[in-house]
């Protein structure tokens, strides 16, 4: 492979990684949003528990999101 072409495969699977992570993280976002918003859910006792198991969800996205920007910037 030639120095003068940008490698686009490894940038493609880390913008493909980064919108992934943004992705889980969102959702657990919303999930958690949803959640503690509704009547019924949020008064159940193990309400901690449940909140820790969607922070969780979005600190996983966050990790799989960073891990496509250090794909990304392995590539120079």
């Amino acid at each position: 492979m030639s120095r003068d072409r940008p490698d686009t495969s490894m940038s493609t699977v880390g913008l493909s990684v980064n919108a992934v992570g943004l992705l889980i993280s969102g959702l657990g976002t919303v999930l958690l949003f949803q959640h503690t918003t509704n009547e019924y859910h949020s008064a159940i006792q193990d309400i901690g528990s449940i909140a820790v198991a969607y922070l969780g969800l979005v600190l996983l996205g966050v990790s799989v999101s960073l891990m496509g920007v250090a794909v990304l910037l392995s590539r120079e």
